[in-house]
């Protein structure tokens, strides 16, 4: 960040940082009092889909400054405040602390799953709080180092590799080991794909939203990162299911199985639906409008692909008015700590590359460009 950004960076308001603070506490400590059952999962779902977009927009961070700032310009103030949310989700984590035998139902016999010993042991309750406690720390620590340094490559190329195994262990503890029967080498890297894809789906959704309108090859990288992170999700998922089926793997098959029942199938099939017209509304050379919408349908995937991932697991899987209470409420805290990160971000590449913003042709005649 150059002197020039950090001076473009608004002031702090710290009444506004102290209500936000206040607001998730208070959002925290009604989050022990929920009651058992589809509250718990609602609340689980809203954690899980807001460390991945948190999370997430880190990844998008370091990439982008390994692979060039020019790249991740457009982007970066909007990534750089959702990467500074992950202590808020701390916070949403702490209800959830005690409610391990709810979310993991065979604590109360491990014997049963017939997992080995060794594995037990490592999914003990305590082992589980220790890791994910320790992801937080990491993932805060680096969003603040990151989005504060002088010399992000440096830090990124250092982050990026501990970003790699604290979120791939993430999704073991936090979502495979809920079905300790169902095994998988590739799903910590599709899940990780899908979270990059919505952060940075969710990156330009924003910057295009507020008016922000990057220099015709910008948007053209940025179009080629998102077909390429789409491509590369909806394959890994897909190489996933395949080796199950080739295999015939019993375990794993019942995992598809839990996910093709009722609701689940219809949601399964417009996943689908939105992989395609995504694949289709986002060629290389699309206008801004295009990118809008294509955008928000990443999200409204991402949000789709975690309730499938997430909901069979539980006891019961239907939808209640707790899924219509508990998640928009935590995300509306969440945007509003998102927001007051994004007014301490300066806009990068409108300030430091205006003149060539304005040299660079426009892009609204749906061609690619030159």
């Amino acid at each position: 960040m150059s002197e020039t950004d950090q001076g473009r960076a608004g002031p702090v308001s710290w009444t506004r940082v102290a209500i936000i603070v206040a607001c998730g506490a208070a959002a925290s400590a009604l989050g022990f009092l929920l009651p058992s059952g589809p509250a718990v999962e609602a609340w689980y779902l809203a954690f899980v889909v807001g460390s991945g977009l948190a999370v997430g927009s880190l990844g998008v961070l370091m990439l982008g400054h390994i692979l060039g700032e020019h790249w991740l310009d457009p982007v970066r103030s909007e990534a750089e405040a959702a990467a500074r949310t992950v202590p808020l989700l701390a916070l949403f984590a702490l209800p959830l602390s005690v409610r391990l035998p709810e979310l993991y139902p065979w604590l109360a016999d491990p014997g049963a799953t017939g997992m080995s010993g060794l594995r037990q042991a490592v999914l003990r309750p305590d082992m589980i709080l220790l890791r994910s406690a320790l992801y937080l720390a990491v993932w805060s620590a680096l969003a603040y180092w990151i989005t504060g340094t002088r010399h992000p490559w440096r830090a990124s190329a250092i982050g990026l590799a501990l970003v790699a195994v604290t979120a791939t262990a993430a999704a073991g503890d936090w979502i495979m080991a809920r079905e300790p029967r169902w095994q998988s080498g590739l799903f910590p890297w599709a899940f990780v794909l899908t979270q990059l894809l919505a952060a940075l789906a969710g990156g330009i959704f924003l910057s295009l939203l507020r008016g922000e309108s990057p220099a015709g090859h910008r948007m053209v990288s940025l179009e080629r990162a998102l077909v390429t992170l789409m491509l590369l999700a909806i394959w890994t998922w897909f190489a996933q299911f395949l080796i199950v089926w080739l295999a015939n793997l019993p375990g794993e098959a019942a995992w598809y199985l839990r996910r093709s029942g009722s609701w689940l199938l219809a949601l399964e099939a417009a996943l689908a639906a939105l992989g395609l017209a995504l694949v289709l509304l986002i060629p290389i050379g699309v206008g801004h409008r295009t990118m809008i919408a294509g955008s928000a349908l990443g999200l409204l995937a991402y949000g789709l692909k975690m309730l499938w991932l997430l909901r069979p697991a539980a006891p019961d899987p239907a939808l209640t008015f707790w899924d219509l209470l508990v998640p928009p409420g935590l995300a509306i805290l969440w945007a509003a700590w998102f927001a007051a990160a994004h007014r301490r971000r300066p806009t990068f590449h409108s300030e430091r590359h205006a003149g060539e913003e304005a040299s660079a042709p426009p892009l609204s005649s749906g061609k690619p460009t030159q």
